[in-house]
């Protein structure tokens, strides 16, 4: 039965495909038929379709705590540009101070075995006291020693530089305040803290944007957007900019409402695409096809054709759209489409044709 069906289907194609309009070139000018020849296009338009420029993830930089802190002063406001080193805020807290104090009580520890180990492994070397209260007091000191780094770097994590550790561990002054620097550079999207006020340690503090290309998610018609692959390129008009893109991915899902399927595009840098723009993206795949008006096409028994014009008048062929822009249609390349086709009358063309049927 499937099998019969299709031979139907491709019989009717053929019986539209073979259809011809006999008519003398008098009657085609008394019936107003102009002609012209499919322009050859290097590019396919796939249509015109709503997209939003997006922020890729890896760009967004947060900036946070691990511990309840109170804001002393702030020296940034959202959406000022900021370079690595640049001073974003400064904090206290009884945690940043406690953990000062337990790193200082560690260097001095730390600093006391270092003489006393330094006197033994000497009197040692003399043969004045024996050799394991030197292995003992080593061992001591190394011990020391993983206490201190493990400070340092739950004091890095707090986020204290390299110099204020240095300067504890040398001074052993507790710093009240906690200075708050950017490492990335960029421009301050998101701002959660203000003078004054209490931070939790669940909090972004800080969302800085690095400087990159950002993303164009665009809503497609699924039947379109399985035509493209991901890696192809693609010639894009958006926010009024045309410029060369590449495919980065599907979404794996559609939407059952519409049937529409999410693909996302590369965009070039530039300072015109703004994070959240919406607007009508026409894309074009770099595949060679045949542009002809819309008006040259015209729907048959649920095919498209057009009329091609022949020594003794016209003969309808099938064609396969492939795309469409506002003003024409995009055809599957196709050797016999190489000649004139008729641009006007189509309505006449086609009553003619149903009345050859009858």
């Amino acid at each position: 039965m499937r099998r019969l069906t299709q031979i139907m289907a491709l019989s009717s194609m053929i019986m539209l495909s073979a259809q011809e309009i006999k008519l003398t070139p008098q009657q085609s000018q008394d019936w107003h038929i102009q002609t012209a020849k499919p322009t050859l296009s290097k590019s396919l338009a796939l249509g015109a379709f709503m997209g939003e420029v997006t922020t890729p993830p890896q760009l967004l930089h947060s900036i946070s705590l691990p511990f309840e802190a109170q804001v002393k002063k702030l020296f940034v406001a959202n959406y000022d540009n900021v370079k690595r080193g640049t001073r974003l805020a400064e904090v206290t807290g009884r945690d940043w101070i406690e953990l000062q104090q337990q790193f200082i009580s560690d260097a001095i520890t730390l600093k006391n075995h270092a003489e006393i180990v330094e006197r033994k492994n000497r009197l040692c070397y003399e043969e004045i006291i024996p050799r394991k209260e030197c292995t003992t007091a080593n061992a001591t000191y190394r011990a020391d020693e993983i206490k201190v780094a493990a400070s340092k770097a739950l004091l890095r994590g707090y986020g204290a530089t390299n110099k204020m550790i240095e300067d504890l561990f040398e001074d052993l002054k507790i710093a009240q305040t906690l200075t708050l620097r950017s490492d990335v550079k960029g421009k301050i999207v998101q701002l959660n803290v203000q003078s004054g006020k209490s931070t939790s340690p669940s909090d972004a503090l800080f969302v800085i944007q690095k400087e990159g290309p950002l993303w164009l998610e665009v809503e497609m018609l699924a039947k379109k957007a399985m035509r493209l692959k991901n890696g192809e390129r693609v010639k894009i008009l958006f926010n009024r900019e045309q410029f060369d893109s590449k495919v980065l991915l599907h979404s794996p899902t559609i939407n059952p409402q519409n049937q529409t399927q999410k693909v996302r595009f590369s965009l070039p840098q530039s300072d015109t695409f703004l994070k959240g723009m919406r607007d009508t993206a026409k894309i074009s795949t770099f595949k060679q096809s045949l542009k002809v008006p819309k008006k040259a096409v015209i729907d048959y028994e649920n095919h498209e054709i057009v009329f091609l014009q022949t020594p003794t008048g016209y003969q309808s062929v099938v064609v396969t759209v492939l795309g469409e822009d506002d003003t024409a249609y995009y055809l599957k390349d196709d050797p016999k489409l190489h000649q004139p086709i008729a641009m006007s009358s189509l309505a006449i063309l086609k009553s003619l044709m149903e009345e050859g049927d009858e």
